[in-house]
């Protein structure tokens, strides 16, 4: 019994081990930006529930390990758009349409602070749990999170934008709360125009204000042309550390998933009459 439970053991291990390394050679280094772009667009207005996240762009890549997908939903914190007839949100936090008192447009300039990179990136490793396969879920994640970022900086670069990135709600005891899209949300806004136009009418639709917050760096030409290169170089270099430092994962690491699922199979079952 323990030869038989070894061999199937190391098959599962096996198996898992090359899943994840199909899915790894088969990602490329452009696949968050095709998923976006392949990814079904909004009705404007929409007419039924409408989202796009970090998680269901890590989750389209080939053969990821089922217990990976699972994680997957814990994401939705870090990075989500989601609009509807109904409702309306960011980052895993949607409000009732009845409740939102203003959309706010803010620049594609904003989009970039100079810390929000790297605290972005530690915020996926702080989502996921300790499990096997965390580590290359993580630099999926973080990867997705850069190269839309990326694509969106340069997007912002050619011709500036209004992002409707920030929702002003009522929150439990009736009085205004800001509910602002994070880095990823505000990169899908500037890159599928149809979510913003989708939130936009929605809101039009249903007598919500909608306010485009002044900024100071309009008309600044050559100033906002550096600040939003210099965004791109972060960007860029934050992305190639990533990809150098790509973790390849032991078998052990990998396969423990599998191997726990095999030790209840040799748990002692009741006597048969």
């Amino acid at each position: 019994m323990g030869e038989s439970a070894g061999r199937r053991a190391g098959a599962a291990l096996g198996a898992v081990s090359d899943a994840v390394a199909s899915a790894r050679a088969k990602a490329g280094s452009d696949w968050p930006r095709r998923a976006l772009e392949t990814h079904p667009k909004p009705a404007v207005p929409p007419a039924e529930p409408w989202e796009v996240s970090l998680a269901g762009l890590v989750g389209r890549l080939p053969h990821v390990p089922g217990p990976a997908v699972r994680l997957l939903h814990l994401l939705d914190g870090l990075g989500q758009v989601a609009v509807g007839p109904e409702e309306v949100g960011f980052d895993g936090e949607s409000v009732a349409w009845g409740k939102v008192l203003e959309i706010r447009c803010h620049s594609t300039v904003d989009l970039l602070p100079e810390v929000v990179v790297d605290r972005e990136v530690d915020r996926i490793r702080e989502f996921l749990p300790p499990v096997p396969g965390r580590k290359w879920l993580v630099t999926k994640a973080a990867e997705a999170l850069l190269t839309v970022a990326l694509a969106a900086t340069a997007a912002a670069e050619r011709q500036e934008r209004s992002l409707p990135c920030e929702i002003v709600a009522k929150n439990l005891i009736g009085r205004p709360k800001g509910l602002p899209g994070g880095l990823f949300a505000a990169s899908v806004l500037t890159l599928v125009p149809e979510a913003g136009e989708a939130i936009l009418a929605a809101a039009k639709e249903r007598g919500v204000k909608v306010t485009v917050v002044d900024d100071p760096m309009v008309g600044v030409h050559a100033e906002r042309a550096v600040q939003l290169r210099a965004a791109s170089d972060r960007l860029a270099e934050a992305l190639r550390r990533l990809r150098a430092a790509e973790p390849e994962e032991s078998k052990a690491e990998i396969g423990a998933a599998a191997l726990a699922e095999l030790e209840q199979l040799r748990e002692p079952r009741p006597p048969q009459d």
